[in-house]
């Protein structure tokens, strides 16, 4: 066996240490998310789309994002498209410590809610709907 025919592979590691960091705020951070996600759309990428605008992004420590998904599909474009993402995230946000950090939370398959239930739910994101019931005696079909 001659030395030629040996290939040894390297693990080149992204050495960000020269690059900015520059924080940005959370209203930043979803505006950027949108633009790319209306290219993606626009790029006939409806899929990721979809998956990218259906939560919105978080930001936790270190610069670390966090996004979840509604499903293993959505997950997958996403991770298909996560390199272009990321950078792209970190070139207008300029900040080369961004990370993702992608999660997959599925609804049970199958359960009905009632209207109560979807009240309830849609409640506890936006208090003022029961201020507004209940200043206009609306009733919903319980």
């Amino acid at each position: 066996m001659s030395q030629a025919n040996e290939k040894k592979e390297e693990v080149v590691e992204e050495n960000h240490d020269n690059r900015p960091t520059d924080s940005f705020s959370i209203d930043d951070l979803r505006m950027t998310w949108r633009k790319f996600a209306f290219k993606a759309k626009e790029d006939g990428m409806g899929t990721l789309y979809t998956a990218m605008i259906g939560n919105d992004p978080e930001i936790g420590e270190n610069f670390l994002i966090k996004h979840r998904v509604d499903n293993d599909v959505q997950l997958g474009f996403i991770q298909t498209h996560e390199t272009t993402l990321v950078g792209y995230l970190r070139k207008e946000l300029n900040n080369w410590s961004i990370q993702l950090k992608l999660t997959e939370e599925t609804i049970e398959a199958g359960k009905f809610y009632s209207s109560q239930d979807k009240f309830n739910d849609m409640a506890e994101r936006n208090p003022h709907l029961t201020t507004l019931r209940q200043k206009f005696k609306l009733d919903i079909d319980f």
